[in-house]
């Protein structure tokens, strides 16, 4: 039985878990599918098809006149949890293919997806904080700092990393200022290699505790906007959205949901 679907094979389960994503997706599956993406042959596409309907029984009907099987309206995945960005790389990329292979989400005739400016960091300065990081070392970098407005060289103790939606910063004891803060990684020109340090750093409270943060739907809203931020954020009826989240990173989540508070830096750019 060499054409039989060996469900404890990992290339098997990839294309059981092809299978449903297509069926999920674009609604319909083939054996040219699999025999493309796989190189398996037309016998063992067809026993993966056999085998996807026996684990899933009554999600896909075969029509004779394509030569295809369809999914089902009431369909649910048994495999995997379907995410729509998924659907989006597979079948909305280029027009005309389907590849059925998972890949970052692309601009198409179907898509348009909106990228950060690319940060250039310094490959060497991205390996010396990191080799600092993980060795618990410290080290000296050049820093552009937003807040003082000046360009200096200080001594870090980096311990981890942060990453806002955005772009990376390392978090780091500032011998300096002689507090932990954010250091974003874009704006270190230069790093010296990591040494010893001769005294541990205090601990970093701000990113070792962990709180829920509770956000309200604002009240000045309309009925109707209140509404609608409880169907996109998932709450319940109070519209309290709750996350959980490093008492470091709070800033952050702030700015993703676009919390108004009365510090707020300037702004970085203006529309001309």
């Amino acid at each position: 039985m060499g054409n039989e679907t060996n469900l404890e094979n990992w290339a098997a389960q990839e294309r059981l878990r092809t299978v449903e994503r297509a069926l999920w997706w674009r609604g319909w599956v083939g054996r040219a599918d699999l025999s493309g993406l796989f190189g398996v042959s037309p016998a063992q596409a067809s026993s993966d098809l056999q085998k996807y309907q026996e684990l899933n029984p009554g999600v896909m009907l075969y029509q004779t006149n394509r030569k295809r099987y369809e999914s089902a309206e009431s369909m649910a995945c048994v495999l995997h949890a379907p995410r729509l960005e998924e659907g989006m790389s597979a079948f909305l990329g280029q027009p005309g293919i389907s590849t059925l292979a998972s890949a970052p989400v692309a601009n198409g005739p179907l898509v348009a997806v909106v990228r950060a400016p690319r940060r250039e960091v310094s490959l060497e300065v991205e390996r010396r904080v990191f080799l600092a990081v993980i060795q618990g070392k410290k080290l000296r970098v050049k820093y552009h700092s937003l807040r003082s407005g000046r360009s200096s060289w200080r001594w870090l103790a980096p311990h981890a990393f942060g990453h806002d939606g955005l772009r990376w910063h390392a978090r780091a004891w500032c011998f300096e200022s002689g507090e932990h803060r954010d250091f974003v990684l874009g704006r270190m020109s230069a790093a010296e290699w990591p040494v010893a340090m001769e005294e541990v750093p205090p601990r970093d409270d701000e990113w070792e505790t962990f709180e829920e943060l509770r956000f309200r739907i604002n009240d000045s809203l309309t009925q109707d906007q209140q509404a609608a931020l409880r169907l996109d954020y998932n709450t319940s009826s109070s519209g309290i959205l709750k996350i959980s989240s490093r008492r470091a990173m709070r800033q952050y989540v702030e700015a993703m949901l676009r919390v108004r508070v009365m510090d707020d830096p300037p702004a970085h750019f203006v529309k001309e």
